[in-house]
């Protein structure tokens, strides 16, 4: 059994951060503008986006399940 992640192990991929962030996102503003108005860096606010990406594309994927001969 793992230890459940500490907060600085989640910093700066916090509910609120990813909250600021798409909503900032969808407004059109880029990950520096981001960045600078919720005081994280451009690289903290980039991988945020893309573990908000890869989250959301987990979810969308199936397993593939084989297909039976016919």
């Amino acid at each position: 059994m793992t230890a459940p992640a500490s907060a600085a192990d989640t910093w700066p991929d916090t509910p609120r951060n990813r909250a600021e962030i798409a909503n900032r996102w969808a407004k059109g503003h880029d990950t520096l503008t981001i960045a600078e108005a919720i005081g994280l860096t451009e690289p903290q606010v980039c991988w945020v986006r893309a573990r908000m990406q890869d989250d959301r594309h987990a979810t969308r994927a199936r397993p593939s399940t084989p297909r039976s001969p016919s």
